[in-house]
């Protein structure tokens, strides 16, 4: 897949550059073995400051943040149609780093360019500049880029945040540098030759897989303008510390735990389909996965037994195996986060249901079975934290008024769904979650409209024209009433 020089090289300011350190090697593990499939470098801090220059250059002295929108638009497109061209490339490379089913990987691949062909489309109606006559004389208000964008992501779906992140922030007009998970080596190099073949102007993105200490320079930098993060709250918390130190601008995707209502009027048959998805696509590792279920009491044995017959009858096993349903977990550390949280479980007594160890024969690679705990109380680690693993948690309310109560109380509040028949009680619901997207009778966001969270689920919104907004800001121009 990658020649010798591909994993020396780092694709910086619009070239591939030599590592600066060629001894500093990452070893690229298949979570469906265990084993090494690559010997990469691995960025230094050596690189950050080559990095942020040329993205610093592209911005202040470079074409790109005065073109005309629908002239970006045709940069984007055409690595939009590149990334298409390429993508069992990038599928392949995705799942031997981090792990998805085929399956997995064809819808989420199939969802995100739906997403960026909206975003294109759209972006011949995105006003960048009016005038509005105003008291005391007209004034221009112009919508500029924010600058050089530093765009942080995850292992989990590194795909999506092309269409989350670097497609908006590129029609903004910013120039980007992403800092990719060092578990992203490989669909890192494969991104960098897509983006080069699609010959955007010099310095415009650069793209490193790199360790946690490249990430905290680079946001350490004061040429950085704007960071994006997706990841935890831990790293979210760094970051927000970091960019207060120089007032930067951040936008915060922090995870979940997300709750799933059942009322007693929906059938079982009505639920299943989109609840257990929501719940175990990708082995729970998504931010959105539907953890804790929240049912009521009268129903309680019914649901749990539809959840555990249908979780019992998936498959699981290797990525590249068409039939399989569940691959491994995607690192060595989920998988040990997955067990501590079983383990804690027990501890606290909650009642194991299905679940809680490896997989008989699958001994290699990280693999782990969905696993649903019951007699859950809403103050147990396994319903307050956010695991990334497929640990589902049960708890039981009497009235609905008790259901919200306990999917509102955690600290997240990403994403939520409620299942009833009765459409004005789940609107009414809708509105009283502490989330910043509810589904009804469904699982999973809309990620054309508004995406993001309520309390440490995050600050700011991606998803659909509205993830422009994030990556550009407001100037007024006034002109005097003598004019």
């Amino acid at each position: 897949m990658f020649t010798a020089e591909d994993v020396n090289n780092f694709y910086i300011g619009g070239h591939f550059r030599a590592a600066s350190d060629p001894s500093h090697r990452y070893s690229v593990i298949s979570p469906a073995t265990g084993m090494p499939v690559a010997d990469v470098a691995d960025p230094t801090m050596a690189e950050v400051d080559v990095t942020v220059a040329a993205a610093r250059r592209a911005f202040d002295e470079g074409p790109w943040p005065t073109m005309p929108i629908a002239e970006r638009a045709e940069y984007v497109r055409r690595l939009c149609d590149l990334f298409e061209a390429h993508l069992d490339e990038f599928s392949a490379a995705w799942r031997a780093e981090s792990g998805p089913s085929i399956t997995h990987t064809e819808l989420l691949h199939g969802f995100v360019l739906a997403l960026w062909r909206d975003l294109l489309a759209r972006a011949p109606e995105v006003v960048l500049e009016d005038r509005r006559s105003l008291p005391g004389g007209d004034v221009d208000v112009l919508r500029e880029p924010m600058g050089v964008a530093l765009i942080i992501s995850t292992w989990n779906g590194p795909a999506l945040y092309i269409a989350l992140k670097l497609v908006p922030a590129l029609l903004a007009g910013c120039t980007v540098i992403w800092k990719m998970a060092q578990e992203s080596h490989l669909t890192a190099r494969v991104l960098a030759k897509i983006i080069d073949e699609a010959g955007f102007p010099e310095g415009v993105i650069s793209v490193l897989a790199a360790a946690p200490d490249v990430s905290a320079a680079l946001v350490d930098h004061p040429g950085v303008d704007k960071v994006s993060l997706t990841g935890g709250v831990v790293a979210g918390r760094s970051i927000m510390a970091a960019a207060a130190q120089r007032i930067a601008s951040v936008t915060l995707e922090l995870g979940g735990k997300s709750p799933a209502i059942v009322a007693g009027d929906i059938p079982l048959e009505r639920i299943l389909p989109t609840l257990v998805p929501g719940f175990i696509a990708f082995q729970g590792q998504i931010c959105v996965a539907l953890t804790r279920l929240i049912v009521p009491r009268a129903r309680h044995d019914e649901i749990v037994d539809g959840v555990v017959d249908v979780l019992a009858s998936l498959k699981i096993g290797d990525p590249e195996d068409p039939a399989t349903v569940l691959g491994p977990l995607g690192t060595p550390r989920q998988l040990a986060r997955t067990q501590e949280y079983v383990d804690s479980a027990h501890a606290q007594g909650a009642k194991l249901v299905l679940g809680g160890r490896r997989p008989a024969g699958l001994d290699q690679g990280f693999y782990y079975e969905p696993t649903v705990f019951t007699e859950v109380r809403p103050d147990m680690r396994i319903a307050q934290e956010e695991i990334f693993g497929p640990v589902l948690s049960v708890l039981s309310y009497d009235d609905f008024e008790d259901a919200i109560r306990i999917a509102n109380g955690t600290d997240y509040g990403l994403a939520a769904s409620v299942y009833t028949d009765d459409l004005e009680l789940a609107e009414r619901t809708a509105r009283r979650l502490q989330s910043g997207t509810v589904s009804l009778n469904d699982a999973g966001p809309s990620l054309f409209a508004p995406f993001g969270g309520y309390k440490m689920s995050g600050i700011g919104r991606e998803g659909g024209a509205t993830g422009m907004d994030e990556y550009l800001q407001y100037k007024s121009v006034r002109r005097s009433p003598a004019e």
